[in-house]
């Protein structure tokens, strides 16, 4: 009976991931068809190549969101991140949305050693490390007194 449901749910789960990449497919093929005068005008407006967007059409709604599970890995607030430096998000969800090692990076969070390894694998890992080690806005800075100044 277990093996059942177990061979269910994966059938499941596989029709789900055919599902979604026939999705990306079509997102894809409308992307093209606007043509190549309208794709660089929606990718300068998006800040990225033809390329990017198109990979990016191509990896879906859901092409970043490993870098939610990955900041609260790592005991960052998305919501601060979020309201404090949106053009620092932003900048991260687009290199995580089209980055390589998804299979590792969700591989690291589910085993707790996403730490140990950012810098093996997560092209944003410097980004984190200038976030993780970003003074406080009630810490005093030397040179130019209280922050609050």
């Amino acid at each position: 009976m277990a093996s059942a449901i177990r061979t269910e749910s994966i059938g499941g789960r596989l029709m789900g991931k055919f599902s979604e990449w026939l999705g990306r497919l079509g997102d894809t093929a409308e992307l093209r068809a606007l043509g190549a005068a309208k794709l660089d005008c929606i990718a300068r407006d998006l800040r990225v190549s033809r390329t990017q967007l198109e990979t990016l059409t191509y990896h879906g709604r859901r092409g970043a969101d490993e870098l939610s599970g990955l900041l609260k890995a790592l005991g960052l607030d998305e919501t601060a991140i979020t309201r404090k430096e949106p053009g620092v998000l932003r900048d991260m969800t687009l290199v995580c949305a089209l980055c390589a090692e998804k299979i590792r990076c969700n591989r690291e969070i589910e085993a707790e050693t996403t730490a140990q390894h950012l810098h093996e694998y997560c092209a944003n890992s410097y980004t984190i490390d200038a976030l993780r080690t970003k003074p406080k806005p009630d810490a005093m800075d030397l040179f130019r007194g209280p922050s609050c100044c």
